[in-house]
């Protein structure tokens, strides 16, 4: 995944940013749509410290480019420190956090594989989420609601003792689809783009 700065500009171009000040920016360069499901490919901005919690996916793969700045990321037990130009590929079922050690914003590019449609639109609702102050300080949704469609839909598995809470997270997520919450957060977050 080498790509010029003119590339990136391009691939950026006309592409809807979210924006928060708790992670960064994030805008989806290529979608599931774009490429027949083969994959999707996000530009990210983590603002200094950002982190995401420890977790892992079932249906995809992902791979952590960086352009600008330092990643770190724990995957599968091995810590890994990327500078620009450096990147590690997250396996099925892989264990995996990371986070922006650093004092400026890291730009990273991730490349998801197989795409999945339904994570695109989850992260972009998550996003929203937390520019509309509806999260907690870490980002975690604070209507349980939420928290759970987010998990639930995006393949997105708790570990340690947050795996004996994904049970429950399914059944709150099916319960926010009876209610429409799902239907509710695309059209304000999601379709606005």
């Amino acid at each position: 995944m080498n790509w010029t700065e003119d590339q990136i500009t391009t691939m950026r171009t006309g592409r809807p940013e979210y924006r928060n000040d708790v992670q960064g920016l994030i805008s989806w360069v290529r979608t599931s749509e774009e490429t027949d499901g083969e994959y999707s490919l996000l530009y990210a901005e983590a603002s200094a410290g950002s982190t995401v919690f420890p977790h892992f996916h079932t249906l995809y793969e992902e791979t952590f480019h960086v352009l600008e700045g330092v990643l770190e990321l724990r995957v599968a037990g091995d810590s890994h420190r990327l500078e620009a130009g450096q990147e590690v590929t997250v396996p099925l079922r892989a264990v995996h956090q990371w986070r922006n050690p650093t004092e400026g914003t890291t730009r990273f590019m991730v490349k998801v594989r197989p795409a999945h449609a339904v994570f695109e639109k989850w992260l972009v609702v998550a996003a929203g989420l937390v520019a509309d102050g509806k999260t907690a300080p870490d980002g975690r949704p604070k209507n349980p609601y939420h928290g759970a469609l987010i998990l639930v839909e995006s393949d997105i598995h708790l570990v340690g003792v947050g795996r004996l809470l994904m049970p429950m997270m399914h059944l709150l997520a099916r319960a926010a689809r009876r209610k429409g919450i799902d239907r509710q957060l695309e059209e304000h977050y999601y379709r606005q783009g």
